[in-house]
């Protein structure tokens, strides 16, 4: 602008300052504001932690009413442990009275009676009962090895003789006018005889015996030892402790 001299006139006049408004929707940061900020999220967090512990607390108590429920309607059930525990005196007598019906059935009341009433000597089938053992007497005839073998498979061995009392009680087992193969074996390296459990033989039980040559089995006939060819085909006789009822 110039004035009437022709100079020309600056107009200087002062500016006004600006003031700068935060935006409504900008949060204006600032110490107290986050300090509140923390505050709510510690509050929130153990608002959280006693919701759960609560709930875990309703959660058993509810199980436990459930359980208790259960235990009043079934009686019976919560009792079972302790009706089996107190079973054992009745399990005990019914054995006891099943092992007295059996006596009953298959044991000789003589027997009974002469054991004190207490227990009976019982045989397998076709096994003849003779003192505390089991006798059998086969009905075919063969070698010494193969008889051996038949009483093995039958759970007992070939018989052992202990003293001339046996050998004499045993005649109502023995066939007539038959020999049959025994336990007794003559050993050629020792040049001796032995029983099958290992007992050694008494020359006046068993008279004439060292004749024996090699490949020779004992067999007995009515109340006298022989032996024989352990090829030679003869009955055999097997005997077995008695079962104890």
């Amino acid at each position: 602008m110039e004035d009437e001299e022709g100079y020309t006139v600056l107009n200087l006049r002062p500016q006004e300052k600006t003031t700068t408004r935060p935006s409504p929707g900008r949060i204006q940061d600032s110490p107290l504001s986050s300090q509140r900020f923390k505050r709510m999220l510690g509050i929130l967090g153990a608002v959280c932690i006693i919701l759960t512990v609560a709930v875990i607390i309703l959660t058993i108590l509810v199980f436990q009413g459930a359980s208790n429920q259960t235990l009043k309607r079934n009686p019976a059930e919560s009792d079972g442990v302790t009706q089996q525990t107190g079973s054992g005196g009745e399990h005990n007598a019914s054995l006891e009275d099943l092992f007295s019906r059996l006596k009953q059935s298959l044991c000789d009341p003589a027997q009974i009676s002469s054991a004190g009433g207490s227990r009976c000597k019982l045989c397998p089938r076709d096994w003849v009962l003779h003192g505390d053992k089991c006798y059998w007497l086969s009905n075919e005839a063969d070698s010494w090895s193969k008889s051996h073998d038949d009483c093995s498979r039958k759970g007992s061995q070939m018989l052992v003789i202990q003293d001339r009392e046996q050998m004499n009680s045993l005649q109502p087992v023995l066939p007539a006018d038959h020999a049959v193969w025994i336990g007794l074996t003559f050993n050629s390296t020792q040049r001796k005889w032995t029983w099958l459990d290992g007992a050694p033989v008494h020359e006046e039980l068993v008279p004439g015996l060292r004749q024996a040559e090699n490949n020779s089995c004992g067999a007995l006939k009515r109340n006298t030892v022989n032996f024989d060819v352990c090829s030679s085909e003869f009955k055999w006789l097997c005997q077995k402790a008695a079962f104890l009822l």
